[in-house]
């Protein structure tokens, strides 16, 4: 039976000026799977991001963590926030300390930890995301892929539950992404939830458990990878592309040069071992 880590009931949300920005989303993420978000600019993907955690407080509707609705008091949403992070797109949001270790050690103190134990999960999480020798170095020194990699240690040190990432590939080279994208796998496998949203379709379709498609702040269609990206009038509704292994495999079916498989590849290695079996 699959456990629901967050849920939206009858969810909304509104700006200030009127924006509705959430309509009425209902959805369940089970607990432990790598989940991506997709659709274009303006569908929702990051306000509903920030209800996740409390930052913002749906007009409407609830959020629901390990099944309990969340309540909007200072004690309730302390404890939201420490078990659900939020990586932003951009790190320089994020970070504001002068070195590493201060930075990463933020989180950690406010949870009136002992020394000792700081210290203990600050290195753990600058270790895990390959930072531990800069520990020491200032912030403002740092690349632009570093610096996205100490924000994602900001949200670690806490001990997380889940962790949503806000277009976490964007501005990065591909050897930079891949490397988040190792970071992303090395999380999960820990058993942590991680939530991510993105333009990268390749990214979406060879990564994911599940997929959820936003348009106009509304959920139109969920699913896994291959029940999405085979969905051609749901691709040109939403302004998607088709991810090029995906493509590739279904027109060498069509074509007939490769026999129909109940496996459908998911990356480069598993179609070519489609291809030099056939």
């Amino acid at each position: 039976m699959s456990e629901y880590i967050i849920e939206t009931k009858d969810l909304s949300f509104n700006y200030p000026d009127g924006t509705k920005a959430l309509k009425n989303v209902n959805i369940k993420i089970e607990k432990g799977k790598k989940i991506s978000f997709i659709g274009v600019n303006g569908s929702g993907k990051s306000t509903l991001f920030l209800n996740f955690n409390g930052v913002l407080k749906p007009n409407s509707g609830d959020l629901v963590y390990k099944g309990d609705v969340v309540k909007y008091n200072s004690k309730s949403l302390l404890q939201l926030r420490k078990n659900v992070g939020i990586v932003f797109q951009d790190p320089e949001n994020q970070l504001f300390s002068a070195s590493v270790y201060q930075e990463v050690s933020f989180g950690a103190m406010n949870l009136k930890l002992q020394e000792t134990e700081v210290r203990k999960r600050v290195d753990g999480a600058l270790q895990s995301i390959g930072m531990y020798d800069y520990r020491e170095k200032a912030v403002h020194f740092l690349s632009y892929g570093q610096k996205k990699r100490v924000s994602i240690a900001d949200i670690l040190v806490m001990n997380p539950e889940v962790i949503v990432f806000d277009e976490p590939t964007s501005s990065l080279d591909p050897k930079h992404s891949r490397q988040i994208v190792d970071i992303f796998d090395s999380i999960n496998e820990k058993g942590i939830t991680v939530i991510l949203s993105t333009h990268d379709v390749e990214l979406a379709y060879s990564w994911s458990d599940y997929i959820f498609v936003m348009r106009d702040g509304e959920v139109v269609k969920e699913g896994t990878p291959y029940e999405i990206f085979s969905d051609d009038k749901l691709i040109s509704e939403c302004y998607l592309q088709k991810p090029l292994i995906l493509e590739i495999f279904q027109n060498l079916i069509s074509s007939g040069k490769i026999k129909f498989q109940e496996s459908v590849p998911r990356n480069k290695k598993e179609l070519l071992e489609i291809i030099n079996s056939n």
